[in-house]
């Protein structure tokens, strides 16, 4: 009886990380599509109990389809509070990087969202201070669009104008 208790075990695992993957390549289409909403709803159905440990690299692919997709749909604080999780759990953390922040504040600003880009450096700022001064570049480098008085104001109140 516990022989085939194991074999379902397995089947049952082996039917998950499909299922994974057939999430993951949803969401990358949809993500590609440019389907925010739909890459982010795929990503987190797909994601809904999975621990970092089931299978972590695709769990990560996942969480990069997420943040693209939030980045994409001009979601910064969620973007923000996205990296924040990502970076308290070992499994991310590394992944979790000054360019990943770079990134997603690139792609808020082509969105349009500018306050998230300039939130999501200064969060970037933060958690690598040894990187201060290539935010600083980057946070420079929205000057060059159209910033609004309130958004030269914030940056002013922030230390960084």
């Amino acid at each position: 009886m516990s022989r085939w208790l194991i074999v379902l075990s397995l089947v049952a695992l082996a039917a998950c990380k499909g299922s994974l993957a057939d999430h993951e390549k949803n969401a990358r289409a949809a993500l590609d599509a440019r389907d925010w909403t739909g890459a982010r709803n795929i990503s987190e159905q797909a994601l809904v109990g999975v621990t970092s440990g089931d299978d972590a690299a695709m769990a990560w692919r996942l969480e990069q389809i997420r943040l693209d997709a939030l980045a994409n749909d001009k979601q910064g604080q969620e973007v923000i509070v996205t990296l924040a999780r990502l970076g308290a759990n070992q499994s991310y953390a590394p992944q979790i990087t000054p360019a990943l922040y770079r990134s997603l504040a690139d792609k808020l600003k082509t969105a349009g969202d500018v306050d998230g880009a300039i939130d999501v450096l200064v969060a970037g700022d933060k958690k690598f201070p040894q990187e201060h001064e290539q935010f600083v570049k980057d946070i420079e480098g929205l000057k060059k669009g159209n910033l609004d008085p309130a958004q030269v104001e914030r940056l002013k109140s922030l230390g960084y104008l």
